[in-house]
């Protein structure tokens, strides 16, 4: 261990070749596990961005174009409702240019309104599915197919707290609504110590959660699972924090952290009783600003 922090440190003086390593080990890892890069729920992707760039919620202004690349380590439950846990790759991807933006945890969008405190700025995000491989939980449930949604992400920040309201709708055959809301306080302890915290809820509708968490016919005459048919209601409520320190100008080392409370239609169905409605995720994060 004290061999890795030796060397990261070394790499520290050279902005550059550090960050062409680690782009180099991510995209050994995506391309050797299909997949990977989508395998994450949104708010783990989110709490991510937020320790690899330092950034405060829903923050992608930039005036120039700008680029952010990182990666890490992130311990989480196999799927949401699960109650083993897996160590995965957690990829960062920022791209911006004035208002417009593409992002991992937010997709492609644009700023129509961004006034310094008041942001409004629709999107078309992606939507993680599930394999039926990813636990012996899921056995005999079929897979859960990745998809699209379309809506818009609002914000009020005036000064270090940011009050949101996220509403999205799938695409396709990735049908259903789901709309999250939640504030969040950032604070600059140090020149170079960033922290945030922040507590949220979503809402889903019928379909939303019949994705995810309902038992049809046939999945419980292929499983153990009885019928359940999963109404709309809020979906959870959550806890989470980032810890982001600027090794550089243009390096940041993050960690982050989320309890996450199932409730209501999720925390009723029986893949989450033989599950957990508790879930934990935590991770490790570096992050490169190349512009």
């Amino acid at each position: 261990m004290l061999k890795f922090f030796s060397r990261l440190a070394h790499l520290s003086r050279r902005p550059y070749s550090l960050a062409l390593a680690f782009l180099a080990f991510g995209i050994t890892i995506l391309i050797g596990e299909p997949g990977l890069l989508w395998a994450q729920q949104t708010d783990d992707l989110e709490l991510g961005r937020r320790a690899a760039t330092a950034e405060p919620p829903q923050g992608l202004s930039a005036s120039q174009l700008k680029i952010s690349l990182g990666a890490g380590l992130i311990s989480a439950p196999e799927f949401e409702g699960g109650k083993k846990y897996e160590v995965r790759v957690l990829p960062v991807v920022e791209l911006a240019y004035d208002r417009l933006f593409l992002s991992l945890s937010k997709g492609l969008g644009f700023r129509v309104i961004d006034d310094g405190t008041f942001t409004v700025a629709p999107s078309i995000r992606y939507w993680s599915g599930r394999d039926e491989n990813d636990s012996h939980l899921l056995k005999g449930l079929g897979d859960v197919d990745d998809g699209l949604a379309a809506g818009a992400m609002l914000s009020y920040s005036p000064g270090d707290l940011t009050i949101f309201l996220n509403g999205y709708h799938g695409l396709g055959d990735a049908d259903g609504l789901t709309l999250e809301a939640g504030a969040a306080v950032t604070h600059q302890f140090l020149e170079n110590l960033h922290a945030s915290a922040e507590i949220s809820t979503m809402f889903a509708d019928e379909d939303y959660n019949q994705r995810y968490f309902g038992i049809n016919a046939k999945q419980a005459r292929d499983s153990r699972y009885r019928v359940y048919h999963a109404d709309s209601g809020f979906k959870h409520v959550a806890l989470g924090g980032t810890v982001s320190y600027s090794l550089t100008k243009s390096i940041n080392l993050g960690l982050f952290g989320e309890y996450k409370l199932l409730t209501g239609p999720a925390a009723d169905s029986p893949l989450v009783k033989r599950g957990s409605k508790n879930q934990i995720s935590s991770g490790l994060m570096l992050g490169f600003n190349l512009r």
